[in-house]
């Protein structure tokens, strides 16, 4: 059974996975605007594989990103579940656990001169999630840092998330689909901060 896999947080990266989690096709456009080219860009890999979507499976990425990248990702996998396909969902901050790194944190530009991090080290005495002023931030340890793409400006020399999945797909989507992981989207701030 053939996988979708679709990440409209940051740009566009889509890819199609075989049954056992490898990539058969792994693309990522770098789309500024995914909204103009997701659909036309699950429907010329369904026909180039003449794929049959009652029997794949769906993953996406529940963020965190933009917020309208990530509602155009969520909103096809909420049309998918509702036509009762297999959907699953995760966030690129739990992916570094998902590939087994114990120790870290995941950190993000949150907009609004804002920064995202996700702590996964219990011990540390770190918040595990918190938004920072941009000014405030200061990375101590490089090595245990992760972040979403290279293109990051400001945290484009720490390893990446999008890379952790292109390079470990096997590992992370079965342990996603073995644990039926289907995370809501996560928004740094809640709709009412975002939107005032």
């Amino acid at each position: 059974m053939h996988s979708l896999y679709v990440d409209s947080t940051s740009g566009l990266v889509i890819g199609l996975l075989d049954s056992d989690f490898n990539w058969v096709e792994y693309a990522d456009t770098n789309e500024k605007k995914p909204s103009e080219v997701i659909h036309f860009e699950i429907y010329n890999l369904v026909q180039k594989y003449k794929l049959d979507l009652k029997n794949m499976n769906f993953f996406f990425s529940a963020g965190p990103g933009s917020y309208t990248g990530m509602r155009l990702g969520e909103g096809i996998a909420q049309i998918l579940a509702w036509d009762e396909k297999k959907v699953f969902s995760f966030h690129h901050f739990d992916v570094p656990e998902l590939t087994g790194v114990v120790k870290g944190f995941w950190v993000t530009n949150a907009f609004k001169g804002q920064v995202f991090i996700y702590n996964w080290d219990k011990k540390s005495g770190l918040s595990e999630k918190e938004l920072v002023n941009s000014a405030d931030f200061k990375i101590i340890d490089p090595e245990l840092g992760f972040t979403l793409s290279a293109d990051n400006k400001d945290f484009g020399h720490l390893k990446t998330t999008k890379e952790l999945i292109k390079n470990n797909s096997t590992e992370i989507f079965s342990k996603v689909f073995k644990l039926q992981l289907r995370e809501p989207p996560y928004y740094f701030r809640t709709l009412d901060e975002e939107f005032k």
